[in-house]
């Protein structure tokens, strides 16, 4: 059925108001998404991640957070604070302690209250007089004892006839004789007899050297272990009491409590680091950092959280993702400890929800692999990168892992999704839900004032001046454009908001009006529109052929689309078809020219189809047919010619001439049925502006598939020409539509051998017996 459309048909218009309408920033009829969103909130299972396919931007991104956050709000929150501290056995394997929100900062300040308390107190307490007196009376006792010990060996030596001295050597014992020590030579001159008797005498002092010695070790010994029980007493006193207070804030946290244990231990055996050092010859190389063996490294804090954390990260480094070991500086040399270990997102994000984007998540080294093994493992191990995949072997820290348990939801592309579901087992093992971004959404009346409200709230947000009612009529009429479809609205409100921007620019009142809005999507599309321009003229010159006048047989014009980068436009092609005397039937030039795609040639098999089913019912067809598109020297892909090219061959066939002010677009079945088409807007309006550009615009028309008509969202231009009659459009639903509107003939029904007489296809039928009647009595001639 032919069908000439009218304005009304063409026409769109929106009614609604903005006045009144709340800010909203939830997503525009997106139910999947919604219901994905609820059954990961809803399953507690670490391979239960989600996957979302779509181009989400990035206010989409955080209202998909905000979903999350309302789907978990009654949720138990399963959050804790993370501290590192040292370890004192081995300090390359700093310890992790987890600890209940606010704890962590309440752990961090008992420390740093902790080493304030030693700095004041241990110098009070070991410059104090009381110390001093306790310290000296073990002295004193202990000299005392030593003097007696003496004593006591010098009694022995003199009654043996020796005297002993102490010195820098060792202990020297030389004989005395008459009362006086005699020298080495007075030693040798000595008879036989005497030496022997001074070394019997040597011997049995050294006896009492040996008891001496071991009494005074002895005394040593006891006076040190003295000395450190005063010591022990002290520190202990300030250091156990101090901890005491400590752990009663963390009692029943065994993390807190082994952690305490070990600063005791250690403080006791290091209490002198925090006395005043004298006589430091450099102070200048001290480290940058003193008592950092003390310190806690609050690595993740919960204390302000009030509801499931969620986290979106922008930019998936390995480093931004996973945290990372911070080095400094150091003369020359690059340094770091426990309290360098920078948390990441996924740490950030522990005990709820982590979204990222797929892509960048797959471009960024390290990523993925390290992502999927700390889902897996329920661990997170931070560790340098180049150690990892062993780049770079260097000493450095191996810290502790961390407890993970959150989900992952992944943005990305469908073939992103394809890819990785194909050829990653472990994707398909953690990413069990997955869903759609839906790009275009129905026309309804809740979606309208949604879509309203997210436009209004953008604006207040920004600070941009508000779109009047019939602003927001041409937003949705541009929404629609883009959805390519008149009961669709496109949800990708990115691109929707960028005009919004744009208009700002042109408003010169308070408000954002109709006229600025068109504006701002006439100017966009003119700063991308020069090969069209480039094209039109050449058209227009003439040196792309184009007939826009009378009728020609076997000449019809086609429609193509033209995309570059996202700027799409339409043009008319010269198509031409000549029929001959011949047994190959229908050959396209562009397919034997491999100038053509599949789909392209799918199409010709079709075409062939269609005629050799519609006039070979009754006879064997042999005939020849070439088509081309004139003037073509590049690819040709899709099948939305095969209307036009099936009116070009069987007008060479009947000897009918078809307008040429007119242009047709659709593909077809093997029933003459014509089928919907992509890019009917750009088409309609590529061939008008070439009609308005060589004069040829009254009377012109293109015609469209019937079912392409609910894609028509048209420019005003063209909506106007219509209604004032001057440019036509026609939907058809048959390929005899098409042949009548073209012809201005009967298409013709088939009546038992033949068709009904003088119409379109009984001329087709007719010539098409003719060359059968040659090539059969040529055949018999032979």
């Amino acid at each position: 059925m032919i069908k000439e459309l009218k304005f009304e048909d063409v026409n769109l218009e929106f009614d609604i108001e903005a006045d009144g309408i709340e800010s909203d920033n939830s997503l525009i009829y997106q139910r999947r998404i919604e219901l994905a969103l609820e059954k990961i909130s809803s399953i507690d299972s670490f391979d239960h991640n989600l996957y979302i396919s779509g181009d989400l931007s990035k206010a989409d991104k955080y209202t998909i957070l905000e979903m999350l956050k309302n789907f978990n709000k009654e949720k138990k929150l399963e959050v804790y604070d993370y501290c590192y501290v040292n370890n004192f056995k081995n300090p390359k394997i700093p310890k992790v302690i987890k600890l209940k929100p606010r704890e962590g900062k309440k752990l961090q300040k008992c420390m740093d209250d902790f080493v304030d308390y030693l700095i004041k107190s241990v110098p009070n307490v070991f410059e104090s007089k009381e110390y001093e007196e306790k310290i000296q009376e073990v002295l004193k006792h202990y000299d005392a004892k030593q003097k007696e010990l003496y004593d006591e060996l010098q009694k022995k030596a003199n009654e043996l006839d020796f005297v002993v001295k102490f010195s820098q050597m060792g202990i020297v014992v030389n004989p005395v004789i008459a009362g006086r020590v005699i020298t080495e030579r007075e030693y040798s001159s000595l008879s036989d007899d005497i030496k022997e008797t001074i070394e019997k005498k040597r011997r049995e002092l050294e006896k009492h050297i040996d008891e001496f010695l071991a009494e005074s070790k002895k005394l040593e010994k006891e006076k040190q272990d003295k000395l450190k029980k005063i010591n022990d007493e002290m520190s202990l006193f300030i250091v156990s009491g101090k901890l005491d207070e400590i752990r009663k804030e963390f009692e029943g946290n065994s993390d807190v409590e082994e952690y305490l244990d070990e600063v005791e231990e250690f403080t006791l055996k290091n209490i002198t680091i925090f006395l005043p050092q004298k006589n430091q010859n450099f102070p200048f190389l001290q480290m940058p950092m003193k008592y950092t063996e003390y310190k806690v490294n609050l690595f993740v804090d919960n204390s302000e959280t009030k509801s499931v954390p969620v986290m979106y990260e922008e930019n998936p480094t390995y480093y931004n993702v996973f945290g990372k070991l911070e080095k400094q500086a150091y003369f020359g040399a690059f340094i770091t400890d426990f309290t360098h270990i920078i948390a990441g997102s996924i740490h950030k994000a522990n005990g709820g929800y982590l979204l990222l984007d797929a892509f960048n998540v797959l471009v960024n080294p390290g990523v993925w692999d390290t992502l999927k093994r700390c889902l897996l493992s329920g661990k997170s191990i931070i560790e340098e990168w180049s150690e990892k995949y062993g780049i770079i072997a260097s000493e450095t820290l191996k810290p502790e892992p961390i407890d993970l348990k959150l989900k992952v939801i992944l943005v990305g592309p469908e073939y992103l999704y394809d890819i990785l579901f194909e050829f990653d087992d472990e994707f398909r093992k953690l990413f069990k839900i997955k869903t759609n971004f839906d790009y275009a959404v129905p026309k309804k009346e809740t979606v309208l004032k949604k879509y309203t409200s997210k436009i209004v709230s953008f604006c207040k947000e920004n600070k941009l001046k508000i779109p009047t009612k019939r602003a927001i009529s041409e937003l949705f009429k541009y929404s629609c454009r883009l959805a390519e479809d008149k009961e669709k609205l496109w949800a990708y409100t990115d691109e929707i908001f960028d005009v919004i921007k744009q208009a700002q620019t042109i408003s010169k009142t308070d408000e954002l009006t109709e006229d600025d809005i068109r504006v701002a999507i006439e100017e966009n599309r003119f700063l991308k529109s020069l090969w069209k321009e480039k094209i039109y003229e050449m058209i227009t010159d003439g040196q792309i052929i184009v007939d826009l006048k009378g009728k020609k047989i076997g000449e019809i014009n086609g429609l193509s689309v033209s995309e570059i980068g996202d700027f799409a436009f339409g043009r008319p092609n010269k198509i031409v078809a000549k029929t001959y005397l011949g047994k190959d039937g229908v050959v396209s030039i562009e397919r034997e020219s491999k100038l053509s795609g599949r789909i392209f040639d799918k199409a010709s098999f079709i075409i062939a189809g269609y005629i050799n089913g519609m006039y070979g019912f009754n006879k064997n067809l042999s005939f020849s047919a070439s088509l081309s598109f004139e003037q073509s020297y590049s690819m040709i892909e899709g099948d939305s010619a095969s209307v036009a090219e099936t009116l070009a061959i069987l007008s060479s066939l009947a000897e009918v001439p078809l307008k040429q002010n007119l242009a047709v677009t659709g593909s077809m079945n093997q029933n003459g049925v014509v089928q919907p088409i992509g890019g009917v807007n750009e088409k309609i309006e590529g061939f008008f502006e070439v009609c308005k550009l060589t004069g040829n615009l009254e009377g012109a028309g293109v015609v469209i598939p019937a079912k392409n008509v609910k894609n028509l969202v048209l420019s005003k231009e063209v909506e106007e020409a219509i209604k004032d009659g001057i440019f036509h459009l026609y939907a058809i639903d048959t390929i005899d539509d098409a042949i009548e509107i073209f012809t201005d003939m009967k298409a013709g029904k088939r009546e038992k051998n033949s068709f009904e007489k003088d119409s379109f296809h009984y001329l087709v039928d007719r010539k098409l017996r003719k060359i059968n009647e040659i090539l059969r009595k040529e055949s018999q001639d032979d």
